[in-house]
């Protein structure tokens, strides 16, 4: 599965990718005030794969206060995980109802339609968080809208989006690491080339970004280069998906 921009509490530190969600406390009963703790602590379990722990706080968050949206969103992304779509489905959407303005829900929730093969939802999803004027990060979502459209092959669409992602934020790695992806597709692998150097530049080597070094490097004729792209890949991620595509290749 592609790693989409995700944007989600994490714990108590509110660690996000996107705009921090703060909650704000005074105001709210203690049940709503232990429903928020064990949402929290519900994505923090989720964020490092623990989902029986996850399970249990955002199940608990839920009985304190069933309208408390951080915990449905989670829950959301939860019962996504645990293959349950229908539910997800129905966790992410009272979510969106409970707290519209938050576009990280509805960035979420694109994810999650994206993974069902909905590009066209998913799409609407992610550009109406990007609109949103209290979204700090809009880049986020135009560039999971972006590798969305290019996923479902919709080239033109996903070029679209990407390029409003740069120009949102033209140091967004991500963005740059699929813009080379995107060129490499559509058969540019000079400009694919060019993309990826710029992505070198901000950012560190993942998986994805050596196996997209790979095959640019290949489409290059530059075999010698693509075999230490491979090398590095299997060296210092050799449990990745990546890896075992790049073996299997030799």
């Amino acid at each position: 599965m592609r790693k989409f921009i995700l944007s989600a509490v994490i714990g108590t530190s509110f660690l996000a990718t996107g705009c921090a969600m703060t909650p704000k406390f005074s105001h709210l009963s203690n049940d709503a005030k232990a429903a928020t703790y064990n949402a929290e602590l519900g994505a923090n379990y989720l964020a490092v794969g623990n989902l029986e722990n996850a399970q249990t706080k955002l199940q608990r968050a839920l009985q304190q206060d069933s309208n408390n949206a951080l915990a449905n969103n989670t829950y959301g992304k939860l019962l996504a995980a645990l293959d349950d779509p229908s539910g997800a489905e129905k966790a992410f959407l009272k979510s969106i109802r409970i707290d519209a303005k938050r576009a990280e829900y509805r960035n979420n929730y694109g994810i999650f339609l994206c993974d069902q093969k909905r590009t066209a939802e998913a799409v609407s999803q992610f550009s109406e968080a990007s609109k949103n004027k209290f979204y700090n990060t809009p880049w986020f979502a135009l560039d999971n809208a972006g590798v969305c459209a290019m996923d479902a092959g919709q080239y033109a669409e996903a070029e679209r989006f990407l390029r409003d992602a740069l120009r949102a934020n033209a140091n967004f790695a991500p963005a740059m690491l699929h813009m080379a992806e995107l060129k490499l597709k559509t058969g540019d692998a000079v400009l694919a080339d060019a993309y990826y150097s710029r992505f070198l530049g901000l950012s560190r080597q993942t998986p994805q970004s050596l196996m997209v070094g790979v095959n640019i490097r290949r489409e290059l004729g530059d075999e010698s280069a693509a075999k230490q792209y491979g090398r590095t890949l299997v060296s210092a991620y050799p449990q990745s998906q990546q890896a075992r595509i790049y073996l299997a290749s030799q």
